[in-house]
């Protein structure tokens, strides 16, 4: 039985590897060296910093790189690499290339659900409904007690339009069971999604008693959606206070202050998410600054927060204009 089981580990291997040199990956000799594996990590790095900044090509072509340090070595810093570059393949619009490296994946190991479901996106990208749920429910079968992975799948049909797929999948997962925090938190943040508020507010209050911060954030959602905003407020302030590097909560709480008139607030709100490093929607952020300060008639602050951002951003005209303007007040 043992040497059956090896057989299947190294047919496997051999397979991927096969798979990797016929999508340029590696070559199929050698033993990776610490100066190829120290490569491999560098290129990996830059890899992942291209993807963050939204070079989607330039990010497949460093995955691409550490994948060639590999020298016939196969474990999970190449798999984990692999599934970076068919996400990179992706999101710059290689479809083709983003299918055959997930393929290589999946031929390798039939239980990676990250690969199943990235598949199932690229076949939803191409409007393939029958192969994009096969896909995500393979994904579902092979993660486990996975609620995110339902979460993820249900705004992506959502987004796509099909409506009637994206509700499946919710449905499929309220028969999950729960039995740690994030599952309560997730099975709240389920019934959230689904407008049904008191049984959110059950799940969610579970998850809260056994110390789950997250919980918190949707709870403040649940009241948001039913219009009692001091709850939300307040649960707003309690998860930032635990939580205070979330730059998404910060700007819902600055966007609701600004709503309100509050803009101090507001502007405090917007520096405490700039605060954070590499933010996202940083440019907006800034803008969302100078904006809250004109509201407050700090004209002085406002000039000096614009001129900055022109710096950065100086292809943005209206700010250029606007900042004609604030010379003026």
């Amino acid at each position: 039985m043992k040497l059956k089981r090896l057989k299947e580990v190294y047919k496997k291997k051999a397979s991927l590897l096969l798979a990797f040199a016929l999508l340029g990956s590696i070559g199929l000799a050698g033993c990776q060296n610490q100066e190829a594996l120290e490569n491999q990590k560098a290129y990996r790095q830059l890899g992942i910093n291209k993807l963050s900044e939204g070079s989607y090509e330039e990010a497949a072509e460093a995955f691409q790189k550490a994948l060639d340090q590999s020298q016939a070595v196969v474990g999970d810093m190449e798999i984990d690499i692999c599934y970076y570059k068919a996400t990179a393949q992706y999101k710059s619009g290689d479809l083709k290339g983003a299918l055959a490296t997930c393929k290589a994946l999946i031929d390798y190991d039939k239980k990676n659900y990250k690969a199943y479901f990235l598949r199932g996106c690229i076949y939803l990208k191409e409007e393939n409904q029958e192969k994009t749920m096969k896909d995500y429910q393979k994904a579902f079968e092979t993660s486990g007690n996975d609620y995110e992975l339902y979460v993820s799948a249900y705004e992506s049909l959502k987004n796509a339009g099909w409506d009637s797929e994206a509700e499946e999948v919710l449905e499929a997962a309220e028969k999950l069971k729960a039995e740690k925090p994030e599952e309560y938190r997730e099975r709240g943040h389920i019934y959230l999604l689904q407008e049904d508020y008191d049984n959110a507010k059950k799940e969610l209050d579970k998850a809260i008693n056994q110390k789950d911060v997250k919980a918190l954030l949707y709870l403040a959602q649940v009241y948001e959606a039913q219009g009692d905003m001091d709850q939300a407020n307040a649960l707003y302030e309690s998860y930032i206070s635990k939580n205070n590097s979330d730059v998404s909560t910060l700007v819902i709480m600055g966007d609701m202050q600004m709503s309100e008139g509050n803009y101090s607030q507001a502007l405090g709100f917007y520096e405490q998410a700039l605060s954070v490093e590499n933010p996202p929607n940083e440019q907006q952020l800034r803008r969302n600054e100078i904006i809250a300060c004109e509201q407050m008639l700090d004209f002085e602050k406002a000039r000096e927060k614009m001129l900055a951002y022109l710096k950065d951003y100086p292809e943005d005209e209206e700010a250029q204009r606007e900042y004609v303007f604030l010379q003026t007040r």
